[in-house]
């Protein structure tokens, strides 16, 4: 086989565990040189590991074996940052049967990123494909590394011990520990990139301007009104300062690191912006601006130029034409968006593909008083997406519930294995639109499946699926602040029979259990119960009780509450706060205007009653005896 012809599909964009990329790709003839360069910027220690001695210069035949492979028997990855190479992985078959031996070196500084895994993981992949079902390496016992990543892929090793030198012995072909092993690492490494583009410690604003009708006037002025908890850069080369804060004529001057960057520049600059961000370090990217994919062959062909760089020197982008994202976590206050009315702080993440159709989304959201936790708009979504945000939001302490805007997917199986992961613990709403086309922006990273497969997918995930936004605000509401009931009981109290009975019926066909008959309390009643009613009326706060109902909804759009005494005086002083009600002129239930107290009756000298004779009661196994017995006793 060509050198230069291997399998298209073995090339890989790869997450590490500290959240960055590296492009991974089996090696050519023309890698000589990288090759040389990456063996000088090995150490001494790493050589001797690798190579059972000291080893300083690849000889030229080495080197021409090396980088010259068949893709077949001789197999060999490279990982690339950028230009440089930052680890090798190969294997040789062995006498031409189905074992290979394997071995792995990688550059000292990137030695802790978990690359060793990620390149024996695709090492096997590609040997499964040539009939090799048995990797065999050779390990020095001082090279506790390699025998870690070894130990922890989930394949059934044999070792043996000879002269200090571990000889192991494994098959390749996939475990179910294996495959856990690989998808664990996965939802680590993801989580982790987007970790750190939700929660960076600067942010540099490109394209930031002091005309009110340009990008980068709103979004700057949604950063500094959000109170974003570390500082923010303007880059402007025509201005010192933009609305107040110094400016800088290029991130390249910004005397501090960037972790994230947001671009408002038109799409015709974003290759000088993005060499100097590359050069600067930028870990990830926000590209607001638009005229990439939806534009046409030209714009998609930018487009896979921009995350094409992104990723090959460790970045991940947001975008193009995003709206951007917000993080209400009090310690970061991020709002890198369009929107200048942003939710207040919740408990729910919400992904939204549409960058035009988030303002409206957001500001539904505020009116309506569901709070977010996290908010990301992903525009063209070609890097994060979707399956991105699912696995941050699966091991994410600040997040319950799980809000997605769907116009396509990416990566439908994947999606299908991740939601059907969050779903058991974490609640996932979906709204699918674009049943009839794929957006042009989307086309060039979406898969197109039919609505009948899109039905049958989300049933299988456990997605609860609604069909507008109204439905999918409503849903999370009741799924963020209804307490989850212990069983399947379920009351129903409403204000029309008719309807009563319609809830009932629902309730029998979903499998539940019907705590009781439905309960009228009459068309004049408000959504919450009455404190009194005519006389001999049962009041519905005592028919709940006496159901042993757990939870009671008041109204889909207020909040819902659980009817504990000690909730319902915190939710009091919370409303208080809100309208900021004067602590001297609140009662105890903390409402503005509220009746004073009554006063004290004073209290009367008790009554002492008569005592009554009290028959005592036998305990079990004693005989009951007479008062007088006893006295005398």
């Amino acid at each position: 086989m060509d050198s230069f012809d291997y399998p298209k599909w073995w090339e890989a964009d790869v997450v590490l565990s500290d959240g960055g990329t590296v492009h991974l790709r089996p090696i050519v003839p023309t890698d000589a040189d990288e090759l040389l360069a990456f063996h000088g910027r090995l150490s001494e220690r790493t050589r001797y590991l690798r190579y059972f001695g000291a080893y300083p210069h690849i000889p030229p035949r080495d080197l021409e074996r090396f980088t010259t492979v068949n893709h077949h028997d001789r197999v060999a990855f490279i990982a690339k940052l950028g230009d440089d190479i930052v680890a090798v992985a190969r294997y040789e078959r062995i006498d031409g049967g189905s074992s290979a031996e394997v071995a792995f070196v990688v550059e000292d500084a990137h030695q802790s990123r978990g690359l060793g895994p990620i390149l024996l993981e695709h090492l096997a992949a590609a040997a499964r494909e040539s009939d090799i079902r048995t990797f065999v390496a050779e390990v020095l016992a001082e090279n506790a590394a390699m025998l870690g990543v070894f130990r922890a892929a989930g394949y059934q090793l044999a070792r043996e011990m000879e002269e200090g030198v571990f000889h192991l012995e494994f098959a390749i072909d996939p475990t179910e520990k294996s495959v856990a092993v690989a998808r664990s690492r996965e939802q680590a490494a993801e989580a982790r990139s987007v970790h750190n583009l939700l929660h960076p410690r600067s942010v540099a604003l490109i394209g930031a301007s002091v005309d009110p009708d340009k990008i980068g006037y709103a979004v700057l002025g949604n950063l500094l009104r959000a109170d974003f908890a570390g500082p923010v850069f303007p880059v402007n080369a025509e201005r010192r300062s933009v609305r107040g804060v110094p400016a800088y004529p290029s991130v390249l001057d910004i005397p501090d690191d960037v972790d994230l960057a947001v671009v408002a520049v038109p799409a015709s600059s974003m290759d000088e912006v993005m060499d100097a961000c590359l050069a600067k370090g930028v870990k990830a990217l926000v590209v607001i601006s638009a005229g990439f994919g939806e534009t046409g062959p030209h714009g998609e062909s930018a487009e896979r130029r921009l995350v094409d760089e992104a990723r090959a020197h460790g970045m991940r982008v947001v975008g193009p034409n995003a709206l951007g994202v917000i993080n209400t976590d009090p310690e970061i206050r991020l709002n890198a968006t369009l929107a200048p009315r942003i939710p207040m702080r919740g408990r729910t993440g919400f992904f939204c593909q549409s960058g035009a159709l988030g303002t409206a989304i957001l500001a539904d959201a505020a009116a309506r008083g569901l709070g977010l936790s996290t908010f990301v708009s992903a525009g063209n979504r070609a890097d994060v997406s979707g399956n991105d945000l699912l696995q941050y939001w699966e091991t994410d302490p600040a997040t319950d519930v799980v809000l997605l805007y769907l116009e396509s997917f990416g990566n439908p199986r994947k999606f299908a294995r991740l939601a059907r992961r969050i779903g058991r613990v974490k609640p996932v709403v979906a709204v699918k639109s674009g049943r009839n086309a794929v957006l042009p922006a989307l086309a060039a990273t979406s898969v197109e499946v039919d609505e009948a497969s899109v039905a049958a997918l989300f049933e299988q995930a456990g997605v609860i699926r609604v069909e507008s936004i109204a439905q999918l605000f409503d849903t999370a509401l009741l799924l963020a602040h209804q307490p989850l009931p212990r069983g399947g009981r379920v009351a129903i109290v409403g204000n029309s029979s008719a309807i009563g009975v319609l809830a009932a019926d629902a309730v029998l066909a979903r499998d539940l259990e019907l705590a009781g008959a439905p309960v009228d309390v009459g068309a004049s009643a408000g959504p919450r119960p009455r404190r009194r009613g005519p006389p001999g009326a049962p009041r519905p706060r005592r028919r709940l009780a006496r159901r042993r109902v757990r939870a009671a909804v008041d109204h889909p759009r207020h909040r819902l509450r659980q009817g504990h005494p000690r909730r319902r005086r915190r939710d009091r002083r919370e409303q208080a706060d809100r309208l900021h009600v004067p602590r001297h002129r609140r009662d105890s239930r903390g409402a503005r205007g509220a009746r004073p107290r009554r006063r004290a009756r004073p209290r009367l000298d008790p009554v002492v009653p008569e005592p009554r004779a009290c028959r005592a009661r036998p305990r079990p196994g004693l005989p009951i005896r007479p008062l007088a017995d006893r006295a005398a006793g």
